[in-house]
């Protein structure tokens, strides 16, 4: 089939097909699998993923880092002759059920690396080693997680999944459906953005003319202020429980995490929002936690607790799993999912709602819309900084207020900081209103853009220099052909996209 280009009604025709193509791969694989032991399997894999992941985290400034990040998932003899030096060390620094995990996952994704590598997969190269590997599936979570729950809604056969077979089975399904499947939700969106859009089709498959991506460096989705930019916060005070050294994930841990949140957002007074709720729910379950990591209880267990806590009915909506929709899976924060008649969830779960929920409650305190916008300027002034720019402290020149002014190399670099919130959401569930809404924002940061230049002078005449470009950095991303516009996610590149601008 020789490449094509379509455009139009004919590109958007093709990106249906192809997302109906990728919805029907992943039915079809999932239907043959028992759905209780494939989700019992899957729920298992991925607590070993999600071990490994934080494993960096946890083995900073130890030989056993280094040891394990640069160690190769392709090099067969290597393997064989590495492997016992990393199990001795892991069992040295973790329990014994940690590292057996951890080496499971280990054999796991030295299968699926000579697996991507046999079928000449893009993603083999980034499985090269556990570092590169790590990184992957890091990029890879929301996809994890979106698999776990449509599981049980989907699996409708008696085919039992075998412990080992988790990665085997189902990432070269992700690889090849699940990415597909959100990948043509964005370029229906970016088709209805760009009027310019194209495709070109072959028998390899689908190439767009544009992208978009939501998400930062770390994989994870833009908030307005994250607990790491909350660097005025004073946590001495904070109440926290002994940690087991020899776990990755912990019921103590998650407590932890409930209070650090409390404590970092305090100043919005955001244990008097339905968050303190959420906070003593989950305090509720820990008595629950089997394994130090999974809760299983009924129905009508769950709905008991949420009454004695209080829980407003959104939040307890907002607590489950609708339904088995794999790209919508990829958009929930829901902790538990419906298995049978069991409602099933993990620390790592009700930890990453806990985060969610604590946004969604702030997003509406007018304070911290306020003053996350300031704390999105330092953001970042720091990041120019460590990118070479010398950072002026201009704020206000008569009455001209300024975000962030930089200059570098005799130029000056007048930044707008945009904290506008993004519900990144919509683009799956109702891509029209996500195309209004971020059309409106792409006129209104052009606008801002032409506001700058029309005060270019003031800058100029302030700092003695002859050159200035304005930018706008968005905390949120905004699909736009205008190369000024710039989404925070992408802020390491600033110095590269403005020097070259």
């Amino acid at each position: 089939m020789a490449r094509q280009r379509l455009t139009g009604a004919a590109a958007e025709a093709e990106v249906m097909r192809a997302l109906a193509h990728s919805r029907t791969c992943i039915e079809s694989t999932l239907a043959p699998f028992e759905r209780r032991s494939a989700f019992q399997v899957w729920f298992s894999t991925l607590r070993g993923i999600e071990e490994l992941i934080n494993l960096p985290g946890e083995l900073r400034g130890e030989p056993l880092h280094e040891e394990i990040v640069g160690f190769s998932l392709l090099d067969k003899g290597g393997m064989r002759q590495g492997l016992p030096s990393i199990k001795t060390g892991l069992e040295s620094r973790f329990s014994r059920l940690v590292a057996q995990r951890l080496m499971r996952t280990l054999i796991q994704l030295h299968a699926i690396a000579a697996s991507f590598a046999t079928h000449q997969l893009p993603a083999a190269r980034e499985m090269a080693t556990v570092g590169t590997a790590i990184n992957y599936l890091q990029s890879r979570r929301r996809h994890l997680l979106a698999l776990l729950h449509t599981i049980p809604g989907v699996c409708r056969g008696s085919q039992r999944l075998h412990e080992l077979d988790g990665l085997n089975q189902f990432l070269y399904l992700i690889e090849t459906a699940g990415l597909g499947a959100t990948s043509m939700h964005h370029n229906l969106m970016l088709a209805q953005v760009y009027p310019d859009f194209a495709l070109d089709v072959d028998e390899v498959g689908v190439v767009a003319s544009h992208s978009f991506n939501g998400l930062d460096s770390l994989y994870l989705e833009p908030e307005r202020t994250a607990i790491t930019e909350m660097a005025d916060v004073d946590f001495t005070g904070v109440k926290s429980v002994p940690v087991n050294r020899r776990l990755i994930f912990s019921k103590a841990e998650l407590e932890n995490n409930l209070a650090f949140i409390a404590a970092a957002y305090a100043e919005f007074n955001l244990h008097e929002t339905s968050f303190g709720q959420l906070a003593a729910f989950i305090r509720s379950l820990l008595p629950l936690v089997a394994d130090e990591y999974f809760v299983r209880l009924t129905a009508k267990r769950l709905d008991e607790l949420c009454s004695e806590q209080k829980l407003p009915d959104a939040l307890r909506r907002a607590l489950v799993v609708e339904g088995a929709d794999y790209v919508n899976n990829t958009s929930t924060y829901a902790p538990f999912t419906c298995v049978g008649c069991d409602l099933v969830t993990s620390i790592t779960l009700l930890s990453r709602f806990a985060y969610h929920w604590k946004n969604v409650c702030l997003n509406r305190v007018r304070r911290y819309q306020i003053r996350s916008g300031f704390i999105f300027e330092k953001s970042v002034k720091a990041s120019l900084r460590a990118q070479g720019f010398d950072v002026t402290e201009i704020k206000r020149i008569g009455r001209a207020e300024f975000d962030v002014v930089a200059t570098l190399d005799g130029v000056i670099y007048n930044v707008q900081c945009k904290n506008n919130l993004v519900d990144l959401n919509r683009i799956e569930a109702d891509v029209r209103r996500f195309v209004r809404y971020n059309g409106f924002l792409d006129k209104a940061y052009r606008n801002a853009l032409e506001k700058e230049r029309g005060r270019e002078h003031v800058l100029l005449r302030e700092l003695g220099l002859t050159a200035i470009k304005n930018f706008v950095v968005s905390r949120f991303p905004v699909a736009t052909q205008n190369p000024r516009i710039l989404a925070y996610g992408e802020i390491t590149r600033f110095r590269a996209v403005a020097v070259a601008a």
